[in-house]
């Protein structure tokens, strides 16, 4: 098990690498949209203004600013939901839209005689740069998401093998004065069975004051929740079969049959991989 300050040390490290390309990116996009102010004024043969072109590039400053305060909770974008996905987007988006409305008041007033008002602003950032905005958050999300993987210099690996204790190989089981010892192997399955938690090994079957969460975290890798109330032992499955409604049977050895979930098939099936027969 890892412990606190290893599993800090699993966190995106700031370097110097990425930033460059980020900026890189964003400078780029400034003068490639200034370029478009430009040649726009002069195929309708109006004046360009250098400065208002400039201003409202704010809203290429801002991605700068959210990649500087978001880089080290990338991780936590890779654990999420759908939903909580879903719901950070929104919030980035109408963040981005309005922090640039701000900036770009604010700069206005201070370098201008009389400055823009916001509902102009807002009106033209929605207008000019919500679909850049949409995109590239879309974008970087789907990144972090899908590939986005952290990097770690070898002092650091080496830290955190330092650092990490040995996972248990045994389950404490509790029922009031009796305690067991139960070694990860002969465990078939866990399942919940409220106020306790049954724990069925090859011959025998044990309560345990606990819930299927606790017990969850004792457990090492060789064990997946395959429904919201059981747990099973990979190392005993031997098949599984399609119910033909989205949920499966799974076979242990020595003639012990679960349910599995629609919603935890995937899981299941990447654990697995091809070896057993459907």
């Amino acid at each position: 098990m890892i412990t606190g300050s290893a599993q800090r040390k699993l966190q995106p490290t700031f370097r110097s690498e990425p930033v460059y390309l980020v900026y890189a990116v964003i400078l780029s996009g400034i003068i490639l949209a200034i370029i478009q102010d430009y040649l726009f004024t002069v195929r309708h043969n109006t004046p360009f203004v250098f400065y208002e072109s400039l201003l409202f590039k704010c809203v290429w400053v801002v991605f700068a600013l959210a990649y500087i305060c978001s880089y080290k909770s990338f991780y936590k974008i890779r654990k999420m939901s759908y939903q909580k996905l879903i719901l950070l987007y929104g919030m980035l988006i109408i963040s981005h839209i309005c922090m640039t409305t701000f900036m770009v008041w604010v700069l206005s007033w201070i370098f201008k005689e009389q400055g823009y008002g916001l509902a102009k602003i807002l009106t033209f950032t929605f207008s000019n740069d919500s679909t850049k905005i949409l995109l590239i958050y879309f974008l970087s999300i789907i990144y972090v998401k899908k590939l986005y993987t952290p990097t770690m210099n070898r002092e650091d690996a080496k830290e955190i093998r330092m650092t990490s204790k040995p996972q248990p190989k045994s389950l404490q089981i509790n029922n009031g004065k009796l305690h067991f010892l139960v070694s990860f192997e002969s465990i078939y399955y866990i399942k919940a069975d409220s106020p306790y938690v049954v724990v069925q090994t090859e011959g025998d079957r044990y309560l345990h004051t606990s819930s299927l969460k606790k017990v969850a975290e004792e457990l090492d890798t060789r064990f997946v929740k395959i429904h919201r109330s059981c747990i099973v032992n990979m190392k005993k499955v031997i098949s599984y079969k399609s119910r033909l409604n989205g949920d499966y049977d799974v076979n242990l050895s020595g003639d012990v049959q679960v349910r599995l979930s629609r919603n935890y098939a995937k899981k299941f099936k990447a654990v697995i991989g091809d070896t057993l027969t459907v």
